[in-house]
């Protein structure tokens, strides 16, 4: 297969096979981040009784506009069940406290005049219901609270506890192992020559995986030789996802698609009509997702980012897999080679666009990646790009449907 279209790699990529992924328990502490397993049904409603939204006097509406008598205090926990207002009455009520029974309406302190220490003037521009929360106008008994598939948020998760809920079936996370390649590599902390340098991909590559929750597992850097390749991929089966980085270039020491095929690998396709990032491989070895991202550090991260975290989100149970665009404003405009998607990094701040260098900037430049915030892409027929456009933040969100990120 030849170099492939943006739209299809996507395709492909969303129809990669899902791995069977374990139900665990996971207390709500420690659930945030996490894909739910389970949908959860409300079985307390939201709110559990009427209370009161206002600190104020809780009255019949039929005595607004009078002279009233203050009986009482109700405190939010207090169960007053039994308790009953009568007419030409009212209690002094507390937000959250539960509302009595013939009570229609909460004045607020400061809307009413208080005459004496036992009676109050309550104004008549209050109708029945105000300023009181029903039970189950938030959340009524049986209606779905979450669904199965949604990544948990905090307020998600607070949801959940507000069904009594401590522990909570979410699906285990991928098992994800990554990989840098080449003689050339040297890892951090140890002594570069003149003809090597360090390993900034995989600090990177695994970085920018667990900001979107993952945990991976960094395995070294393969070196340039087929039998190196070959022992690797003997250990690919302990994972859901490999991750590579190198290795998937046109280059004679370029041995990722060579070993996987000689180990009975299923290549799915091989470079896309994208820059940077073009020689991006995505292929099967097994049960086993292999992802081969380029050498130089910003094709990689990219590709990473805009192609490879989407479907990530997709084979670990989540319903929202679609990247969600921002609609900006590009500052100035920028000048394209047409006939493929380009992708151009800069900063969005204000409301505004701001390309690194002018779109100006080499594949391999770690300190666009740096500087910058978020990707625009453009599409293979512009040529010209200026006024409204959309990006894609670095860290981003998902839909469940399909939104149209690229710039045509």
């Amino acid at each position: 297969m030849g170099k492939i279209s943006f739209q299809e790699a996507q395709k492909f990529n969303y129809d990669l096979p899902i791995p069977e992924l374990e139900i665990i328990q996971k207390s709500i502490y420690e659930a945030c981040g996490e894909i739910l397993a389970t949908d959860i049904i409300c079985s307390k409603p939201l709110p559990a009784f009427d209370n009161s939204a206002m600190d104020g006097y809780a009255i019949k509406s039929s005595d607004l506009g009078k002279h009233i008598r203050v009986v009482g205090k109700i405190l939010a926990g207090e169960d007053v069940s039994n308790l009953e207002v009568s007419p030409g009455t009212c209690v002094k009520i507390m937000t959250g406290a539960m509302i009595p029974k013939g009570v229609d309406v909460v004045v607020p302190f400061e809307n009413a005049t208080q005459v004496d220490g036992e009676f109050v003037l309550l104004p008549d521009c209050f109708k029945a219901g105000a300023n009181i929360r029903l039970q189950g106008e938030e959340k009524s008994l049986g209606s779905l609270i979450a669904k199965k598939g949604e990544k948990l948020t905090y307020g998600l998760v607070a949801l959940i506890a507000s069904q009594g809920i401590l522990n909570i079936g979410v699906y285990e996370k991928l098992k994800i192992g990554v990989y840098a390649t080449g003689d050339e590599i040297i890892e951090p902390g140890e002594t570069a020559g003149e003809h090597q340098i360090y390993n900034a991909n995989s600090a990177g590559i695994v970085s920018l995986l667990r900001s979107y929750g993952h945990e991976v597992v960094y395995l070294g850097v393969l070196k340039d030789s087929l039998e190196a390749y070959a022992s690797a991929m003997a250990g690919f089966g302990d994972f859901d996802v490999v991750i590579t980085s190198g290795g998937a270039s046109a280059g004679e020491a370029d041995f990722l698609e060579k070993s996987l095929c000689e180990q009975g690998g299923n290549i799915i396709y091989h470079r896309i009509n994208i820059k940077p990032g073009h020689p991006l491989m995505v292929a099967k070895l097994g049960k086993t997702i292999v992802f081969g991202l380029p050498g130089n550090p910003l094709s990689g991260l990219l590709v990473l980012n805009v192609m490879v975290i989407p479907a990530l989100e997709r084979l670990r149970k989540a319903n929202a897999y679609y990247p969600k665009a921002i609609c900006t404003h590009l500052k100035e405009s920028l000048k394209l080679k047409s006939g493929r998607v380009n992708m151009v990094l800069g900063s969005y701040k204000d409301g505004e666009f701001c390309p690194y260098n002018g779109g100006k900037y080499g594949s391999g430049m770690i300190e666009a990646i740096r500087w910058s915030n978020a990707v625009a892409l453009m599409g293979e027929g512009v040529s010209h790009a200026h006024g409204d456009i959309k990006v894609l933040p670095y860290v981003m969100e998902f839909s469940d449907t399909m939104n149209h990120f690229i710039n045509e």
